[in-house]
């Protein structure tokens, strides 16, 4: 089945081998505030709105790993850029995992926070979202990005000096993931593929990490040739952002590995 691509407002900054940096779920391009002064000086950094974040188009139409990368590859190419790095986070990892997989030649590298498994379940995201389409159902869009910060997934950047910045980036979230009726396009099996992933990918957890992400990023280790799984100290499911003072320059002796 073919996937209208949505046109990605994205912001290109820096001089260098590309890197693609793609937020998580609710966020939006400003998650690496921090680490975007930092890279630009050694790499041409594309930060991206994904489909329903930011500036980008909202548009009634599914919103999965496979609409997200037809969105990136969109975008890659109105870039003429032909190979990158990829920096993701939670959705934005899984969207550099599929990539790396479907279209090979195209991914340099892979350095990944929080990582799920694109098409695999995930109980405590599945039930969240289902929980987010009802309060937005039935008391409205402010009411279900509220409750959605409020979740476990956040105690770490709620505790965080950030909280507020990260409350106000969830807030331009449009919410229309949580309205569409239309179901994503279905990710075939991908654990079984996993030993063609020939890339080196970087797996980043925060120590303190819900069990599902951890465990996860554990499979991804055992699983994938190339890896290495790096574990930030007092910080939870978003360590780059709980934690910019650890993780930027970690990201930085990574990408010059990778290089």
């Amino acid at each position: 089945m073919s996937i209208a691509a949505v046109d990605l407002h994205a912001e290109v900054v820096g001089e260098g081998p590309a890197v693609l940096l793609l937020h998580g779920f609710s966020h939006g391009l400003a998650y690496w505030r921090a680490q975007r002064p930092v890279l630009a000086q050694t790499h041409r950094l594309i930060l991206a709105d994904l489909r329903g974040h930011g500036q980008s188009p909202a548009p009634d139409a599914a919103y999965g790993p496979a609409e997200h990368l037809a969105d990136v590859v969109a975008l890659l190419d109105r870039l003429d850029v032909p190979c990158v790095h990829i920096i993701g986070t939670h959705t934005g990892a899984s969207v550099g995992l599929l990539m790396a997989l479907e279209q090979p030649d195209r991914v340099a590298s892979l350095v990944l926070e929080g990582a799920v498994i694109p098409g695999a379940p995930l109980a405590s995201v599945d039930d969240a979202l289902a929980r987010e389409r009802r309060i937005a159902a039935e008391q409205g869009l402010d009411a279900a990005r509220a409750d959605w910060f409020d979740l476990p997934f956040f105690d770490g950047a709620r505790r965080g000096a950030a909280a507020d910045e990260m409350r106000a980036l969830i807030a331009t979230f449009s919410g229309v993931p949580w309205q569409v009726a239309h179901p994503p396009q279905p990710v075939g099996p991908v654990v079984e593929r996993f030993g063609e992933v020939r890339q080196p990918v970087a797996l980043i957890n925060g120590a303190d990490d819900l069990p599902e992400f951890l465990d996860t990023a554990r499979l991804l280790e055992r699983s994938l040739p190339s890896a290495n799984r790096y574990v930030i100290p007092d910080a939870g499911g978003f360590a780059a952002w709980e934690r910019p003072e650890a993780v930027t320059p970690l990201l930085a002796r990574i990408l010059e590995a990778f290089d």
